[in-house]
């Protein structure tokens, strides 16, 4: 195929949409907006659990997990498994270790009897300098995993700097809110 036709489907592409024959995606070609995937079978999957992140600190990892399960309440449309359950089958340290595989995350839920995991990373939780001020940054990568398949149903991933005067955990609490919704809109 010639470089240029390659290039006009490429363009195609990008004024169409992304259609995949796996899912839909949106928010890819924004940076303001959280990218999200979810794959055709999105609707099948009902009760879930939601393990602890992993990121620099387990405390970091923890806490934003929490602010998942809660937009997720608030959203009504899974089941949650409470993490208790969780640690009663692996184990506190193992929960608290949260760098499962999608494998061992799908294992997990079958172990507890929910039909999808969410597991997650927080790649960036920090304060950064910028023109002599503060601003805090936080990046969030979640994604469902099926427990009967290991398949990732979704995938959510976001990273923005908030306003100088707001604080991590409102900026982070925000930076959820945004992917929930996103995610919320894409969902069967």
């Amino acid at each position: 195929m010639k470089p240029t036709h390659i290039l006009l489907l490429l363009l195609i592409g990008l004024l169409t949409g992304c259609a995949s024959p796996y899912g839909s995606s949106s928010g890819g070609g924004n940076i303001n907006q959280p990218n999200v995937f979810v794959s055709w079978d999105a609707a099948d999957i009902q009760k879930v659990g939601i393990l602890p992140f992993k990121a620099s600190t387990e405390l970091i990892g923890a806490s934003v997990s929490d602010m998942f399960v809660t937009e997720f309440m608030k959203m009504g449309r899974y089941d949650l498994v409470e993490r208790s359950q969780m640690s009663g089958v692996l184990g506190e340290t193992e929960v608290a270790l949260s760098g499962l595989s999608s494998g061992q995350a799908a294992q997990l839920g079958q172990m507890i009897g929910a039909q999808g995991v969410i597991i997650g990373t927080v790649s960036e939780y920090e304060k950064v300098a910028l023109s002599g001020r503060a601003y805090p940054v936080v990046g969030i990568s979640i994604r469902l995993i099926h427990s009967g398949t290991g398949q990732i149903i979704w995938s959510v991933d976001y990273a923005k700097r908030g306003g100088r005067n707001a604080t991590l955990s409102q900026h982070a609490r925000s930076v959820v809110q945004q992917m929930v919704t996103a995610l919320t809109r894409q969902l069967p």
